[in-house]
């Protein structure tokens, strides 16, 4: 039932995204527009995006690490502590019920609680370093083969008619 339910919202979704833009906007778009329009709505468009989305983010993170100079790690251990008496709970009570349920404590007990602490721990920052060039190597050839599929793709979407283009764009197909 849950499957169900999210795929009608996916379709949703879907059926939306798709109806912002209409033949008659298509019409009114320049080749230009039209060729960027069906390019960047394709599933190759957004996968390549996304890629070099998680590759920025990945550089961010080390670039940070590497201003900093540490991670911070949980140090975690389990204590034992007491918990000392108290009065018992008497909610709802009235009279002599009351009364007799004031003059009970809850006894002292003990009991095992996990505690965690931050550490710093130093990097290596030769091997952080490297990993930082690699990632900035891996974003510089993902944004070269986006560059040049994207164009290839807006190449190829600029001689398509108005109505062959809105059926490439309502498809997310590329031309």
């Amino acid at each position: 039932m849950g499957a169900v339910i999210s795929r009608g919202w996916v379709l949703a979704a879907l059926l939306t995204a798709s109806a912002c833009t209409s033949l008659e906007d298509f019409q009114a778009m320049s080749p230009d527009e039209r060729a960027d329009k069906v390019c960047s709505g394709t599933a190759a468009y957004r996968q390549r995006r996304s890629a070099l989305n998680n590759l920025n983010n990945q550089i961010s993170e080390k670039e940070e690490l590497l201003a900093t100079g540490y991670r911070v790690h949980e140090y975690c251990r389990i204590v034992t502590v007491t918990v000392p008496a108290r009065p018992a709970d008497c909610g709802g009570l009235s009279g002599d019920e009351l009364a007799a349920c004031q003059q009970k404590t809850v006894p002292a007990t003990m009991e095992n609680r996990r505690v965690c602490e931050p550490v710093p721990v130093p990097i290596d920052y030769q091997y952080e370093s490297a990993m930082l060039r690699d990632l900035q190597l891996a974003r510089a050839q993902q944004q070269e083969i986006h560059d040049e599929q994207t164009y290839v793709c807006v190449a190829r979407a600029r001689s398509l008619s108005v109505d062959e283009a809105y059926s490439r764009y309502k498809a997310n197909a590329e031309p």
